[in-house]
């Protein structure tokens, strides 16, 4: 894991996204928040874990919540706005590593691949995040919500998703699609099972390059496994099914066998 802790000021939007989406997502949060706890909407909740500055000065606390870091990400709709653009500023004079992402540019799948290949390249432990608060874009808050939640779980997919290496060059590789989900249910990681069972559509999708692979290869995809393929083009109606497009398929029923016993639910 790369990502071990991610810290925020509290604000309203980025901020409290990122400080909610950390709790959901089982990450540490932390950071600090100016004394009294005040921030653009009012008082800082308790459940969230922020230790207090000395002064009640807001730039102060995103200094600290900077000097913590190892990264600071941000996240805007069009050009950065509020107390955001001093944190960039602070980061850019001090060379520390940033990203910033404009969602108006780019996909929310293309700013999770950029968020994950930033942080595995810098290497970033202790993730600073910031942007507008919920007055500057009332949509911000979802959006940063969507978008890290799909940067890390590309991010936990990264390594390679390795039930036991039992499959290659061995008879007993599974013949038909219904046996191919039945394996990969019996013998991937339970971490890897929730994940997989709490990720969206597009971010299914996302696994063609790490889990896909796997099944592809281990499942004897690229060595011609006849029955499987004939079992997937089957169920698919789909006579002329490409490998990856067969793996594809077997993801998208795991997910969602995945999704009848391993769904979290929020009570």
């Amino acid at each position: 894991m790369i990502v071990r802790q991610i810290v925020s000021g509290g604000r309203s939007g980025v901020e409290r996204a990122a400080l909610d989406l950390a709790i959901q997502l089982g990450i540490s949060h932390g950071g600090w928040v100016a004394h009294g706890r005040m921030v653009d909407d009012g008082r800082l909740a308790s459940r969230y874990r922020l230790s207090e500055t000395a002064l009640t000065d807001g730039p102060v606390s995103d200094e600290a919540n900077l000097t913590m870091s190892d990264g600071l990400l941000l996240l805007s709709r069009g050009p950065l706005t509020g107390p955001a653009t001093e944190v960039l500023a602070k980061a850019q004079a001090r060379q520390h590593p940033y990203l910033l992402i404009d969602l108006d540019r780019h996909t929310r799948f293309q700013s999770s691949l950029l968020i994950n290949s930033w942080l595995k390249s810098e290497q970033i432990e202790v993730l600073y995040i910031t942007g507008p608060t919920d007055n500057e874009d009332h949509r911000i808050y979802l959006d940063t919500i969507e978008c890290f939640r799909t940067a890390w779980w590309a991010l936990m997919m990264a390594e390679p998703v390795a039930p036991r290496n039992v499959y290659a060059n061995r008879p007993d590789r599974p013949r038909s699609l219904v046996e191919a989900v039945a394996r990969l249910v019996r013998d991937l990681p339970l971490k890897d099972k929730v994940t997989i069972a709490n990720m969206s559509a597009d971010e299914i999708l996302g696994l063609n390059a790490t889990l896909g692979r796997y099944v592809q290869k281990q499942f004897g995809l690229w060595e011609g496994n006849r029955d499987l393929i004939r079992s997937c083009r089957q169920a698919a109606e789909r006579p002329h099914l490409a490998d990856d497009e067969i793996a594809t398929l077997i993801i998208e029923r795991l997910a969602r066998e995945l999704r009848k016993t391993h769904k979290l639910r929020v009570l």
